[in-house]
């Protein structure tokens, strides 16, 4: 009973960084609405993912990068409640693997002396930390508003229609960087290297950490 009341009161704690989080949001679609709308449309449209390439470095672009980063950590802080995990690792694990990912786009790059088809690649990259932490938002609050009632049917429902919707982007996306690189005429082994280490090996790791527990 002491376990179901910790975990209550630590998931409906989770209000509060969401309110603040979805505040950041409010303020920079109030002062630049454009931006939000070419982050929202960029992998459909090249000239929003122009605008949001040629903003990417502004505040209120970083601002819209780590409030999805920490909605995604909040994500994952709900999904593994009941462990017994240090609650701040999940933040730090989520940062810890962007950072490390944006490095070594940044480091293939050098590598391979492709720095503008790269750049593409990090503004891409971005735009996808962004949407996902755009979808993981209405997931959040349902998860809190119905936990615990593991009878319920319906927060099943969206779950998976989140986890659904996710890999239909990720697979959409995908298609979308690769045609990108062919039309830059870089070799099928760079590609495949690029697509192989940094989109589909971390979506690997990431779905054994989630099937194991």
């Amino acid at each position: 009973m002491i376990l179901i009341e910790r975990n209550l009161s630590e998931v409906f704690g989770l209000l509060i960084p969401l309110i603040i989080t979805v505040s950041l949001l409010v303020y920079v679609s109030k002062s630049r609405f454009n931006l939000i709308k070419s982050i929202f449309f960029a992998h459909f449209s090249k000239a929003y993912f122009r605008a949001v390439e040629n903003n990417k470095e502004e505040q209120e672009f970083m601002i819209l990068l780590w409030s999805s980063v920490f909605l995604q950590g909040i994500m994952i802080h709900l999904y593994f409640i009941t462990s017994s995990f240090p609650v701040y690792l999940y933040y730090l694990i989520i940062v810890g693997l962007i950072i490390i990912k944006y490095l070594i786009i940044k480091f293939s790059s050098k590598l391979l002396e492709q720095a503008m088809l790269f750049n593409f690649y990090i503004t891409s990259f971005f735009i996808s930390v962004i949407h996902y932490g755009w979808l993981c938002m209405p997931v959040i609050v349902l998860n809190i508003l119905y936990f615990n009632r593991i009878e319920n049917g319906f927060i099943q429902l969206i779950n998976s229609v989140f986890l659904a919707v996710g890999l239909f982007y990720f697979v959409y996306r995908f298609i979308f960087l690769v045609n990108a690189a062919n039309k830059e005429k870089i070799s099928f082994l760079h590609i495949f290297f690029y697509l192989c280490t940094l989109e589909i090996l971390p979506l690997g790791v990431i779905s054994a950490i989630i099937v194991i527990n």
